[in-house]
């Protein structure tokens, strides 16, 4: 049954909450080691809105992709992950260690928030104690807390879960209580925050409708009035949340990837869709980073008769559940509400399923394994004793030990899959060698690496049957133009743009392309659609700034070097307009362009040249030297640098440009 409401302290509680910070915290200390891998690079590295409080509003009224300008026009909001970032990076910078730790920190957290929450709801201890272990250490979590992205199913599952404890407590009676109107804020602050970090948290309110009217104690003697208002502020709330939403991104649901899939597809989909998924909670091995979508199209499917006779186990349960441990039924509207968002592969992305998606609704599994395991101990400690009893205590006791080893040893050997691209790359096309995607992306870090002819294996693997990928596309067109096989490179970049006019990159490598082929007015157009297509593109407007230093048109080169640097702070735009100073007859403020530059790169040579060579012309002989041994730490064979510091040693003085 229900427990009481009202929560008193225990004494073994700070035992419980030890324990369970261990559990959740030691099989994911090997993740602090790891690097930034897969989306990370674009949302962190790339990212402007994550590297100054500038553009915190945007975050706020916009997708999370819009930095990418045109190109990233999507209905992916996800403001709170973004501000998670922004926040961790002014902390921690680009180190990948504070970012895991942030991840790790929050998985803590809502391991004691499913302990605070299943107590709450179910009166067996030894039930809510599994229940909360088993979430803990439950490998088919490792891509939520080991990928740093998955941050936005954590602070979903934070925020849903603190919503529904305080929700519970609006009942709650005595003189310690929170007074029922802070419930009430609290209630509603919490989902606000839920929904801004997954509308996954849209069902909540469906949810407490469903607690509120079949689940919640004494509920056949609480006025209707009273239960409405219980629930009400939520679906308010939801229902603000949809209109903010469609006048933020112009639209509410996500962009159709699958528009031609009929509904009866959506439908068997979903019904091998769900197979799937509790299939990876009760067996969750060979586990990857992308699952390539192999569309169900009919009945007589494996995966589709898989899932029917997973959810025919599934309702055959709840059904039993509802007779005779009603309480423990709630389970079933729990994941099937939570996951409920993810069956629909017609809205999905490329990525149609996904282990993460189950890290909110496991929590309804851990609940009915709490409870089997709760139930068998509960009958090996009944009268009269036997050795039977004693043995099955014993096998209880011993089997559990045993999973949670399991599960933690999987957890640990599955982080380390998401140490590097490369290695996360290269194991998940182990599983799924069909993965167009990760064989673009494994290529672009061969190619990272200088390794060419590999990157073209894997680039060459990606252009397989079905609609052409554009990055796949363009990086071909960049390896053709590293050639100097102009008209190859030409043609796929062509085909790049043709398949996604909006994506900036082949643009701007086919202006580049130009610029070397010496056709200055193809150049010319080509960067400006690039700089047009994504405003915030910092290596666009640096590329175009110098082209344009190139053709001599100086005013305009000074334009997209500065607006880079207004875009995003970044060295490369501060060591040219230092440049451009300089040359220009103002050294104050070159002095201050490449003292920012210095600040965002300690290792920037050239910047550090550039105030030696400041400082030689103002008389300050030492302090050029210093710049100039500074710069030759990291370019010990400067050719300039070298003579200068011959020179000013020897008292002579030098004005020719460094570079």
């Amino acid at each position: 049954m229900f427990s009481r409401l009202h929560r008193e302290p225990r004494e073994d509680d700070a035992v419980v909450f030890l324990v369970l910070i261990l559990l959740a915290a030691l099989p994911y200390l090997n993740t602090l080691a790891n690097g930034l891998v897969y989306d990370d690079r674009q949302q962190i590295l790339e990212n402007p809105y994550v590297h100054n409080f500038r553009y915190l509003g945007r975050i706020f009224d916009s997708n999370v992709w819009s930095f990418q300008g045109a190109q990233g026009v999507s209905n992916y909001y996800r403001p709170l992950m973004t501000l998670a970032y922004l926040l961790c990076y002014k902390t921690f910078g680009q180190l990948a260690f504070g970012f895991h730790l942030m991840n790790l920190v929050l998985h803590v957290a809502i391991v004691l928030l499913v302990f605070l929450v299943t107590e709450r709801l179910f009166a067996n201890r030894l039930l809510v104690l599994i229940a909360a272990g088993l979430f803990a250490l439950h490998p088919i979590h490792t891509e939520s807390v080991a990928w740093v992205a998955g941050i936005t199913d954590l602070e979903l599952s934070f925020f849903f879960l603190l919503t529904f404890l305080f929700y519970l407590r609006l009942t709650d009676t005595g003189p310690e209580n929170v007074p029922s109107w802070l419930s009430y804020v609290l209630m509603l602050l919490a989902y606000c925050l839920a929904l801004l970090s997954k509308e996954q948290a849209l069902v909540l309110p469906a949810l407490a409708v469903v607690y509120e009217h079949f689940y919640r104690s004494g509920r056949s003697v609480v006025p209707f009035r009273r239960k409405l208002r219980l629930y009400l502020p939520l679906c308010l709330t939801a229902v603000v949340y949809v209109v903010f939403r469609r006048l933020a991104l112009g639209s509410f649901a996500p962009a159709t990837a699958r528009r031609a899939m009929p509904r009866s597809g959506v439908l068997l989909n979903s019904m091998a869709l769900s197979g799937a998924y509790l299939r990876k909670l009760v067996w969750p091995t060979h586990l990857t980073a992308f699952y390539v979508f192999h569309e169900s199209r009919s009945l007589r499917d494996p995966r589709v008769l898989a899932g029917l006779l997973a959810l025919a186990l599934a309702a055959g349960l709840f059904v039993w559940l509802w007779r005779h441990a009603r309480p423990l039924s709630f389970a079933f509207p729990w994941m099937a509400a939570t996951l409920a968002p993810a069956l629909n592969a017609r809205w999905m992305p490329a990525q149609v399923f996904a282990e993460r998606y189950l890290y909110l609704p496991s929590i309804g599994f851990c609940w009915l394994v709490g409870w089997a395991v709760a139930k068998l101990w509960r009958k090996a400690q009944s009268e009269p004793r036997s050795a039977s009893k004693l043995l099955l205590r014993q096998g209880v006791a011993l089997g559990l030990v045993v999973v949670g080893c399991l599960c933690a040893i999987l957890t640990v050997e599955r982080n380390r899959d998401w140490r590097t691209d490369e290695v996360l790359y290269r194991r998940t096309l182990e599983t799924q060698p069909d993965a167009q995607l990760i064989h673009t992306n494994l290529g672009v870090v061969y190619s990272d690496q200088g390794d060419w002819a590999a990157a073209e294996r894997e680039w060459t693997l990606a252009m397989g049957p079905g609609r052409p990928y554009s990055p796949t596309l363009n990086n071909l067109g960049l390896l053709r133009k590293n050639q100097k096989r102009y008209s190859e490179a030409a043609d796929l970049f062509a085909q790049a743009i043709h398949s996604q006019p909006k994506y900036m990159d082949p643009h701007r490598h086919l202006a580049e392309m130009y610029a070397e082929m010496g056709r200055v007015a193809d150049a010319d157009r080509e960067f400006r659609q690039a700089v047009t297509l994504a405003p915030l593109a910092t290596n666009a407007r640096n590329s175009y700034g110098h082209f344009l230093l190139q053709q001599g048109r100086i005013s305009e080169a000074r334009e997209q070097f500065a607006r880079s640097a207004e875009a995003d702070d970044n060295w490369e735009a501060y060591d040219n307009l230092g440049d451009l100073d300089l040359a220009a007859g103002d050294p104050q403020k070159a002095r201050a362009d490449y003292q920012a530059a210095l600040a965002l790169n300690q290792i920037d040579n050239h910047a550090d040249f550039g105030l030696a060579m400041i400082d030689e012309r103002q008389g300050r002989i030492a302090d050029a030297l210093r710049e100039y041994r500074a710069g030759l730490e990291t370019d010990p064979r400067n050719a300039i640098a070298l003579a200068a510091m011959q020179r000013l040693s020897g008292g002579g003085h030098v004005h020719k440009p460094f570079r």
